[in-house]
C-alpha cells in the first residue's frame, strides 16, 4: 500500500494536461476496466502477447492520470486549480472544511494557495481532457454485470466478465478500439469513422458557404450604417451652420448698435469741443473794444456755465452688454441736488463689544445679527469713488476724516463723518480722475492713484502735492489705469495695475517696483530680472481693489475672473474663492474690496449691489444692503472702506453718494 502510495506522489507532478488540439488527434486506445486475477487466460495471454502488454501499459498511464491526489481514487466531478491540478470536488469541499482560512485552498501536489473569491466550489473549472476521458472509460457492461470501484480507481467487473464495445452506427461489436466524435459523442468504428469524418468535412464547406453570405450581408449592413451616419452628418452641418449664421447677423446688429452709440457719443463730443473752440477764441480776444464789454463779460460766463454743464453731463450714460438678453444697454443716471442726511434718529449707533482680538465665531455672529443703519448720506460730488478713514485727526476734531474721490470733479473731499461738512477740499491741475486712496500713518501722506494719468500723486497732510510716481507703460515701475492702492509697512505701495493685469509693490518714496506678480510676459519678465524685481506669473485679469491684511498678506479683487485671491508679499497665492453667480454669496461685478480689522474680508458687488462678508479663511457669511437709490440701499458700489469701530463706507458711483452704515 505504502508502495502504491509514493507511486501515486511520484506521478502527481506529470498530471498536467496540455490544451492543443493534436493531442487529440489520434484515436485513444480505450483500456479495459477489469482487473483478471492472476493465473487467468487473459493474464497468461496479456503477459506473453507484445501488442496486449503495450496497451496494458497505456491503460495503466491512464488510470493514474484519472486519480484524485488527495483520496487516491478514479476523479468523480473533477475540478481543476490555477496551477491546472485536477481533485474531486468532494475532496476539496473537504479539505476547504478543515481549514481555519477559508479565503484560499491550496494544491496538495504543487503547494499553490489559491485565493477563493466564493467558498462555493462547484465554480472551479473542469478539466475538459479529464471528463472526455472519464466518458470513454464509462462504457456500459455486457448483460447485467455490475461495476465495483477498486481501491486503485479502476473498474472491475463482479462476475470478472469482459466488457464488450459496440459502434452507435452499425452496431458492431468490437473488444478493441473505438473512435469517439466529441460532437455528437458517438463511439464508432474505423469504417463507420471515415464515413462520419467525410459527412463532418462536407458539413464544414456548407459552413463555409454560409460565413461567406454571413460576410456579405454583413459588408452591405456596414455600408447602410455609413450611409445613416454620412445624412446624420449633413443634418448636423446643416443646423451648425444655420446657428453660426443667425449668430453672425446678431453679432452684426449688436456691433452695428454699439458703433451707434459711439459715434453719437463723438459727435456730441465735437460739438462740445466745437463750443469750447469757440469759447477760446472769443477769450482771446480783449474785452475792452467791445461796444458792451460787461455785457460780453456776462456773455462769456453765460457760455462757460453751459459748456461747463454740457461736460458734466457728458458719458454720465453707462453703456453695459447683457449677456443674457444678448443686448447693448445704455443706462441713464438722473442727476439729483447735493444733500447731507443723517439717521431720523439722533442716537448715536449702541457700541458693539468687538475688538481686533475678538473670536471668528463672535463677529461673524455680529454680521448675522446686526442691523446696520445708515448714520450719514453725502452726495457733494459726482461719481464718487475711493473712500478712506484718515490714520491722523485734524486739528480741532476728535475723530479722523473721511476722505472721498470724486472723480467727475477731480478732487478729493475730507468730510467730517458726524455732520458730512467738508473740512478740506485736495486737488491740482495734473489731477485728472481720482479712484483709489491709501496713507501713510508715519508721513501722514495721502496716496491717489489716477486712472487717466496712469500715475500716484501725493499729498500731505496740508493737501499740498509733494511729488507724483510712475508714468503710462507696461515695465516695472511703469502703468497702466491703475485703481485700488494700499498701503503697506515700510516703504512699500501696492497698486492694482489694472491696465497691465498685474500687482506692483512700488517704493512710496520715488515709485520703483520691488515687485510685480499677475499676467507678466516674456519681455517684462526678461527686463525685471536684469534689473533684480521679484516677478511671479500670477492668473490675473482686470484687478481692480487691493487690501492689506494685519500680517502683510495681500488681498487682490479678481474682477476679470469674479475672484478674490490672497497672496503673500512675494505674490504667492495662499487663498482663493468666489464665483459667479446672483444668489448671496456670488459675484456678477465686483470692483471693491476692504478688511474689518479683525480680519473680515466685505467686498463690493456693484452687479449685485450688495455687500458680501466673509470670514478670513474665504468662507461666506452674510450679504448686506439692496439695489436702489434710498438711504440703506446701492446702484453701484465703487468704494468700501470699514472704520475702527466696525462702520462701514459706501460710495455709489450711479447714485452719486456715500453712505455711512454702523
Amino acid at each position: 500500500m505504502n508502495q502504491e502510495r509514493t507511486m501515486s506522489r511520484g506521478i502527481r507532478s506529470s498530471r498536467l494536461i496540455s490544451y492543443d488540439d493534436t493531442a487529440r488527434s489520434p484515436p485513444m486506445a480505450v483500456p479495459m476496466r477489469n482487473r483478471h486475477p492472476e493465473g487467468s487466460s487473459a493474464s497468461f495471454r496479456n503477459s506473453y502477447d507484445p501488442g496486449s502488454r503495450k496497451e496494458h501499459s497505456m491503460s495503466k498511464n491512464i488510470e493514474q492520470l484519472l486519480i484524485c491526489g488527495l483520496c487516491e481514487l478514479r476523479l468523480t466531478v473533477p475540478k481543476m486549480l490555477n496551477c491546472q491540478h485536477t481533485f474531486c470536488l468532494e475532496c476539496l469541499e473537504e479539505c476547504l472544511h478543515k481549514q481555519t482560512d477559508r479565503s484560499f485552498i491550496g494544491c496538495i501536489t504543487c503547494g499553490t494557495k489559491q485565493l477563493l473569491k466564493d467558498p462555493d466550489l462547484t465554480v472551479l473549472p473542469s478539466n475538459l481532457h479529464i471528463d472526455n476521458m472519464l466518458q470513454m472509460m464509462h462504457p456500459a457492461p455486457s448483460l447485467s454485470t455490475s461495476l465495483i470501484r477498486s481501491p486503485v480507481g479502476s473498474y472491475q467487473l463482479e462476475n470478472n466478465l469482459t466488457p464488450t464495445l459496440q459502434c452507435s452506427k452499425c452496431q458492431t461489436v468490437s473488444e478493441t478500439t473505438l473512435h469517439k466524435c466529441d460532437h455528437c459523442m458517438s463511439m464508432l468504428c474505423a469504417i463507420c469513422w471515415l464515413g462520419h469524418v467525410d459527412e463532418l468535412a462536407r458539413q464544414v464547406g456548407q459552413l463555409e458557404g454560409q460565413l461567406k453570405s454571413a460576410i456579405e450581408k454583413l459588408d452591405h449592413k456596414l455600408i447602410d450604417y455609413k450611409s445613416r451616419f454620412s445624412e446624420i452628418n449633413d443634418e448636423i452641418t446643416a443646423c451648425f451652420r444655420d446657428k453660426m449664421l443667425a449668430l453672425q447677423r446678431q453679432q452684426t446688429e449688436l456691433l452695428d448698435s454699439s458703433q451707434g452709440i459711439l459715434n453719437d457719443a463723438v459727435c456730441s463730443h465735437e460739438l462740445v469741443r466745437e463750443k469750447i473752440d469757440q469759447l477760446l477764441a472769443s477769450i482771446g480776444r480783449p474785452i475792452g473794444g467791445a461796444l458792451d464789454p460787461v455785457q460780453l463779460y456776462l456773455k462769456m460766463h453765460k457760455d462757460m456755465s453751459v459748456i461747463l454743464e454740457e461736460v458734466s453731463l457728458w458719458g454720465r450714460e453707462r453703456i453695459l452688454f447683457n449677456r443674457e438678453k444678448l443686448k447693448v444697454e445704455t443706462i441713464f443716471d438722473a442727476p439729483t441736488a447735493p444733500t447731507v442726511k443723517r439717521s431720523s434718529s439722533a442716537k448715536a449707533a449702541p457700541k458693539h463689544q468687538l475688538h481686533p482680538n475678538s473670536s471668528e465665531t463672535t463677529v461673524a455672529q455680529f454680521y448675522k445679527s446686526h442691523i446696520y443703519k445708515p448714520r450719514l448720506l453725502w452726495n457733494h460730488c459726482q461719481r464718487p469713488t475711493g473712500v478712506g478713514f484718515a490714520p491722523w485727526n485734524h486739528d480741532g476734531l476728535e475723530k479722523p476724516l473721511l476722505y472721498v474721490a470724486g472723480s467727475e470733479c477731480r478732487i478729493v473731499f475730507a468730510i467730517d463723518k458726524t455732520n458730512g461738512h467738508i473740512v478740506q477740499k485736495i486737488t491740482h491741475d495734473e489731477l485728472s480722475y481720482p479712484q483709489g486712496i491709501t496713507f501713510d500713518p508715519e508721513r501722514k501722506e495721502l496716496f491717489v492713484s489716477d486712472k487717466w494719468k496712469h500715475c500716484i500723486f501725493v499729498f500731505s497732510q496740508e493737501g499740498q502735492l509733494l511729488r507724483k510716481l510712475c508714468t503710462k507703460g507696461d515695465q516695472a515701475g511703469q502703468l497702466r489705469s491703475p485703481e485700488g492702492i494700499a498701503f503697506c509697512t515700510g516703504d512699500c505701495l501696492f497698486v492694482c495695475d489694472t491696465g497691465n493685469d498685474r500687482i506692483q509693490c512700488l517704493s512710496t518714496t520715488d515709485g520703483k517696483a520691488h515687485a510685480q506678480f499677475g499676467r507678466l510676459t516674456k519681455d517684462q519678465l526678461i527686463k525685471a530680472s536684469q534689473t533684480k524685481i521679484s516677478s511671479r506669473m500670477v492668473d490675473l485679469k482686470n484687478p481692480t481693489d487691493i487690501a492689506v491684511q494685519k500680517n502683510a498678506s495681500v488681498l487682490v479683487l479678481d474682477a476679470g475672473n469674479r475672484r478674490v485671491k490672497l497672496f503673500n508679499k512675494y505674490g504667492e497665492q495662499l487663498l482663493e474663492f468666489g464665483q459667479t453667480g446672483t444668489i448671496n454669496g456670488q459675484f456678477q461685478y465686483p470692483e471693491v474690496i476692504g478688511v474689518d480689522p479683525a480680519g473680515f474680508i466685505l467686498v463690493g458687488d456693484g452687479g449685485n449691489a450688495k455687500i458680501l462678508v466673509y470670514r478670513p479663511n474665504g468662507q461666506f457669511v452674510t450679504a448686506l444692503g439692496s439695489r436702489g437709490d434710498s438711504a440703506g440701499k446701492f446702484n453701484w458700489i465703487s468704494g468700501l472702506c470699514v472704520s475702527k469701530d466696525w462702520e462701514i463706507v459706501i460710495s455709489d458711483y450711479k447714485n452719486h453718494a456715500v453712505q455711512l452704515i454702523s
